[in-house]
């Protein structure tokens, strides 16, 4: 797993030489082929193993910790790597730079990312396919092409109209959605973003709507699902 905070993440104690060969080391690899899959693993994260093995979490900048973050979820050579916001508290150019290295990676190991984020745009960048979830409950899955290019759910459509754009005539006027989210310890029954959905409907309180195929993704909303009861519905 690699984690938001990549200071947070390292231990100051010890050297990124240290922090890269303890999980092989304590998987019961030698020492000597430790310290060889260090070399590689800081290769691979594009950072010089002369000039940075030996330092210590505070001699590097924010995004050079967070390449070794990700030459250490490498360490073990999983097939699944789980990201967490990896590159919400980058600066733009390297976070850029960081994007285009997982790709780099996921195509040379054959690597399978979970990449759970807030920006839509890096989303958009890494992804194959996307799951979209509001207050705990997944309420779209699908391709990414599908789910940026039609989106079915009210709350994805908020989410991707949110979106800032370059061109002056697609400027937000006016806020997606309103309101604020429901307290999570005790969420709305039925559908959870019903209190702030513009569709919403008797139907949407009374039950939860399940995830239902509808061809190009899967989308938890009653307007999608035939004969739920909804004025938008299809019937069955």
């Amino acid at each position: 797993m690699v984690f938001q905070d990549s200071y947070a993440s390292l231990n100051p104690r010890l050297t990124i030489a240290e922090t890269l060969a303890f999980a092989p080391r304590a998987h019961g690899l030698p020492a000597s082929e430790a310290r060889a899959r260090v070399r590689d693993l800081l290769d691979k994260v594009g950072l010089d193993p002369a000039n940075y093995a030996e330092r210590y979490p505070h001699e590097l900048s924010g995004g050079q910790r967070q390449r070794v973050n990700i030459a250490r979820a490498l360490a073990l050579r999983p097939r699944l790597i789980i990201l967490d916001e990896a590159v919400s508290a980058l600066d733009k150019s390297v976070e850029a730079q960081v994007l285009n290295m997982l790709v780099d990676l996921k195509t040379e190991l054959s690597l399978t990312y979970v990449f759970i984020s807030h920006d839509l745009n890096v989303v958009q960048y890494l992804s194959d396919r996307v799951l979209v979830m509001y207050l705990g409950k997944v309420v779209e899955l699908g391709s990414v092409e599908a789910i940026y290019g039609n989106p079915q759910h009210p709350y994805t459509r908020a989410l991707l109209s949110a979106r800032l754009s370059m061109d002056p005539r697609r400027r937000t006027r006016e806020a997606p959605i309103q309101g604020d989210p429901p307290n999570p310890i005790n969420p709305p029954s039925g559908c959870r973003f019903r209190t702030r959905c513009p569709f919403a409907e008797d139907v949407c309180a009374r039950v939860e709507p399940p995830l239902a195929d509808t061809g190009a993704q899967a989308v938890a909303c009653h307007m999608r699902v035939a004969g739920s009861g909804h004025s938008k519905a299809a019937t069955p």
